[in-house]
């Protein structure tokens, strides 16, 4: 018999995501471009729609129950899961709108104005989100579809991926501590946090650093905890402590939302690693979710009003803060962006900052007109010299670009892409004995994807494209040269 031998079932691989979204870009393009497509009028949403909070509260609660379904079904807590449960948690919001809104001096009417808008299109992006997803995962298993072979045992990848972790880890410890270094100043220690991280990233240079030394931080600390499961006495060598490290410098920047993530990235590694029993599972979910929300408030807490602490349980005045203060406001903020917005979509605009993210403002000036965060200041008609940036919900930004066919674009897009990875995240988890480069490929892949639903964060994927690409390079390229070396004959022939 000749020719090559092949496999009946397809590999889980990027393939498929990249023809949706070609195939939903090619739609949509001539839609936005010739048909007014992007235009937000297309479908007004009445201020005062008595079904807004069933809405809201229906699909806060199905961000929650799904996620909790699979993780049930799987028997691991996924990265995607708990990032779904954070939405939730941003859309709870709308019920405290009438404390938080009036938190904005003469911004209330307009923000409770536009608040039914926001939640209307987030419920039409994830309800084609979560279809998507859904429909994909369905195909991958229907087709059979599966992972790659390993070209060498799974120890072997480990060991080559702890020696790089120690080294990133490293790195990204100096880069979190150098703008404190060079700026003199540690913001969770000042009397004023506020002004004083915008202090520590008034270099170009050094907020670059920083930014890719917090995008590290969470595969850093995730990766070397699994190391720490398999050898417990790992937590008291050079893995315990720099984990440790770089943690305690990330709170000392007043900057809570790496260690969130921090949080997605390790529970996820943990979980694919061993096997824990679905009531484990939930108390983890549930404990996430709880901490996320008391992290939140708490350091919100210490940053603007240490003294709010006094005589009162830690606990209840950090879920308060977190809900009644200035922290989980997504929804307020979009509401309050989409008052002041003209109506004009802005076509892209804030996906090309996305691009540019990873450029120093120094060599790019335009990088700060294009960024998501401080297009949401200037819309509102604040300093966005003063200001880190607005976050207007998980399909805030494609409905500011593109009006409800970026909403449903979107939605489609990254429901195909999650499902892929959400489908090889449970097959990896199944592997015996695991092979944490895989795995933790599989959530690195996941991570990176989730900016593209806030731009914001873009310089957070270019920095794990690089940690990617080190994986490749230092870990994987070896590994399968390997094999090729000793296919290879002995000795060659000679010519004589």
């Amino acid at each position: 018999m000749s020719g090559r031998l092949t496999h009946p079932f397809p590999l889980l691989t990027a393939r498929l995501p990249v023809q949706v979204a070609l195939g939903v870009l090619i739609v949509l393009a001539p839609l936005v471009v010739w048909g007014r497509g992007a235009s937000p009028a297309l479908f007004g949403v009445p201020a005062d729609s008595p079904w807004i909070p069933w809405l809201a509260g229906t699909l806060g609660a199905l961000l929650f129950l799904l996620p909790v379904a699979w993780i049930l079904a799987s028997r691991i807590v996924d990265l995607l899961a708990l990032a779904l449960a954070q939405q939730a948690l941003i859309l709870a919001g709308y019920f405290f709108l009438n404390t938080t809104a009036w938190k904005l001096t003469g911004q209330g009417w307009g923000i409770l104005h536009s608040a039914p808008l926001v939640v209307v299109f987030n419920a039409v992006g994830f309800a084609v989100f979560l279809t998507s997803l859904g429909v994909t995962y369905l195909f991958a298993v229907l087709t059979h579809a599966r992972l790659g072979a390993l070209n060498a045992p799974p120890a072997a990848y480990d060991a080559r991926l702890r020696g790089l972790l120690l080294a990133v880890g490293l790195l990204a410890g100096a880069v979190i501590a150098l703008p404190m270094a060079v700026s003199g100043t540690i913001p969770m220690l000042a009397a004023d946090p506020v002004a004083a991280r915008f202090a520590m990233i008034q270099s170009d240079a050094a907020r670059a650093l920083y930014h890719m030394g917090t995008a590290l931080l969470p595969f850093v600390v995730g990766g070397l905890a699994v190391f720490i499961l398999r050898e417990p006495t790992r937590a008291f060598s050079i893995e315990g402590m720099l984990s440790g490290g770089i943690v305690v410098l990330q709170i000392l920047t007043s900057n809570r939302l790496p260690l969130a993530i921090t949080l997605l990235v390790t529970a996820t590694l943990l979980c694919m690693e061993r096997r824990f029993p679905r009531w484990l599972l939930l108390v983890t979910f549930a404990g996430y979710i709880v901490l996320f929300a008391g992290l939140s408030g708490f350091t919100s807490i210490l940053r603007q009003d240490r003294s709010a602490l006094e005589g009162r349980n830690v606990v209840e005045a950090s879920l308060s803060e977190a809900f009644l203060g200035d922290n989980l406001i997504d929804l307020r903020d979009a509401a309050w962006v989409f008052s002041h917005w003209d109506g004009d979509p802005l076509l892209g605009r804030t996906y090309l900052g996305g691009l540019v993210a990873m450029v120093p403002s120094g060599v790019f000036p335009l990088k700060k007109e294009w960024h998501l965060g401080l297009t949401g200041v200037r819309i509102v008609g604040w300093d966005p010299e003063k200001h880190f940036g607005l976050r207007i919900t998980f399909f805030g930004e494609a409905f500011l670009n593109f009006g409800w066919l970026g909403v449903i674009g979107l939605g489609v897009i990254m429901g195909c892409l999650f499902g892929v990875l959400l489908r090889r995240l449970h097959l990896a988890s199944r592997k015996r004995p695991c092979c944490l480069t895989k795995n933790f490929e599989t959530v690195l892949f996941m991570q990176m994807a989730l900016p593209l639903a806030n731009t914001s964060d873009a310089f957070t994927t270019w920095s794990m494209l690089a940690l990617l690409a080190g994986v490749w390079i230092w870990v994987e390229l070896p590994l399968r040269l390997r094999p090729m070396a000793a296919a290879r004959p002995a000795f060659l022939p000679s010519h004589g």
